[in-house]
């Protein structure tokens, strides 16, 4: 029984189909397909190409990102030789190629081909150093700011949408964030039916934005918020009222707020299985690692719900 919602936790997961996908993250892994494609793929970007001719493609960079979470530039030199020892690829590159090369990646996310999604925005804090605030107070060092990261996310499909990684205290605030991800989805052509937020988004510019493209508001009104009318913003005094007429538990039934709480599961996911110790040194590296982190996260997942035998989505290659 949910002490707080007065009602018993009913478990709806397809276990059997759930195994599955956990079972083909593997696989991602030693998915080593793309070699078929190795010439083609390098005649494809070496054309037009100045200078010294790429020896290695993109795929082989990819997968040696993802196997970089775990293991350093040098180790990921050990295991492609090995591979090409054994004749699973046709070279291998050196610990200081893959570095310049994987720390280039383009980290944008795979979009679903499905155009009608929902998008919830949420933001969380990584420490930059191991030591953790306890080290801190005991030695009276200077504690370190957090690396901040704002993803959004299809709440219902958990599908990874768009990601900003910044230093606490600069970058964009998160209000401004889902904005700028709000309208960059909407000039790719999506069409977004709801908008999912805690109460820092209770921000009027964002509820314009919304009422703007007809996208319907689930943000949580501020307990500070009144019965005053605001004079710039149509949309968020009928959500004002909507929300102090109803009260929180009715409001957030209504509106199936709690949906929002999976952008938890995916920060909760991300930081279990990557860790949260920073291997890089430099701050603009350090937000370059963080990132690539919740990039190789969505292409394990998105080959799972590709590859299994179960799989219900389809994603774009």
């Amino acid at each position: 029984m949910d002490a707080r919602w007065g009602k018993k936790f009913v478990n709806k997961r397809d276990w059997k189909e759930i195994n599955e996908e956990y079972v083909v993250r593997g696989e991602f892994f030693l998915d080593l397909n793309w070699v078929c494609s190795w010439d083609e793929e390098l005649k494809k970007m070496n054309k037009e190409k100045r200078g010294a001719p790429f020896e290695f493609p993109e795929s082989l960079i990819q997968l040696q990102a993802v196997w970089g979470q775990w293991v350093n530039y040098r180790g990921l030199e050990g295991i492609t030789r090995k591979l090409h020892e054994n004749k699973l690829v046709p070279k291998y590159n050196d610990f200081s190629t893959i570095y310049r090369r994987v720390i280039k990646i383009d980290t944008d996310f795979e979009l679903p081909l499905d155009k009608n999604i929902s998008v919830a925005t949420d933001g969380s804090g990584i420490s930059m150093c191991k030591g953790g605030t306890y080290r801190e107070r005991k030695y009276g060092k200077i504690r370190r700011k957090y690396i901040k990261v704002t993803i959004s996310a299809d709440p219902i499909k958990k599908n990874l949408l768009d990601c900003e990684v910044s230093i606490e205290g600069e970058g964009n605030s998160e209000p401004d964030i889902a904005i700028n991800h709000l309208e960059n989805l909407i000039k790719e052509g999506f069409s977004i039916n709801k908008f999912f937020g805690d109460g820092s988004f209770d921000k009027r510019g964002l509820f314009n934005l919304l009422d703007k493209y007809s996208i319907q508001s689930c943000i949580k009104i501020r307990s500070s918020a009144t019965k005053e009318r605001d004079p710039y913003s149509v949309s968020r005094n009928k959500e004002v009222k909507a929300f102090l007429k109803q009260g929180y538990k009715k409001w957030a039934k209504v509106r199936k707020y709690g949906i929002r709480w999976n952008l938890e599961g995916i920060f909760s996911s991300v930081k279990r299985i990557f860790g949260e110790n920073i291997r890089a040194s430099k701050i603009k590296n350090m937000m370059i690692e963080i990132k690539r982190r919740f990039w190789v996260y969505q292409r394990i997942n998105n080959y799972a719900k590709c590859n299994g035998s179960l799989n219900k989505y389809i994603y774009a290659t």
